[in-house]
């Protein structure tokens, strides 16, 4: 399961590759919950996230 979810958060994060501040080193810690979430429901919550902390352009 947790090699699922570390290759999911790769995938998102190389697809945000480009809006993401430049020469920023990113860990993401995904909790429990996030196991049963969809590809899509995991990108709206790291965008979230990214967004939430200033790190998307």
């Amino acid at each position: 399961m947790r090699n699922r979810m570390r290759r999911m958060v790769k995938e998102i994060v190389r697809h945000l590759e480009d809006r993401v501040q430049p020469h920023t080193d990113l860990i993401l810690i995904v909790r429990k919950p996030a196991t049963t979430m969809s590809l899509k429901e995991m990108e709206k919550s790291v965008i979230h996230v990214l967004k939430k902390a200033g790190l998307l352009k």
